[in-house]
């Protein structure tokens, strides 16, 4: 199964080390930590639920935690899709 895409106009910025999630068309700014923005980005391709759960437990040093990084997965891209900031037809 792939994460939703994300919607449109949205995009991943850090700055001082803090990331955000900006809505281009809508205009507003979303407060994101490290992990969630990285969700995010993974959103922005085909990515399979599977592959960002390697993806980021190989980027966090995380082996033997798949199922609790699966578990953020889901819920982060639920509320990404609850916000407007990816597709809400796909479900995780």
């Amino acid at each position: 199964m792939n994460l939703p895409h994300a919607t449109s106009g949205v995009i991943v910025q850090q700055q001082d080390g803090a990331f955000f999630l900006l809505d281009t068309e809508g205009g507003e700014v979303f407060r994101v930590n490290e992990t969630a923005a990285r969700i995010f980005e993974l959103c922005q391709g085909d990515t399979t639920l599977d592959g960002a759960v390697a993806s980021l437990a190989l980027r966090l040093g995380a082996a033997g935690q798949e199922e609790a990084i699966r578990a953020d997965v889901q819920r982060t891209v639920t509320q990404f899709q609850e916000l407007g900031l990816c597709e809400p037809t796909r479900s995780v």
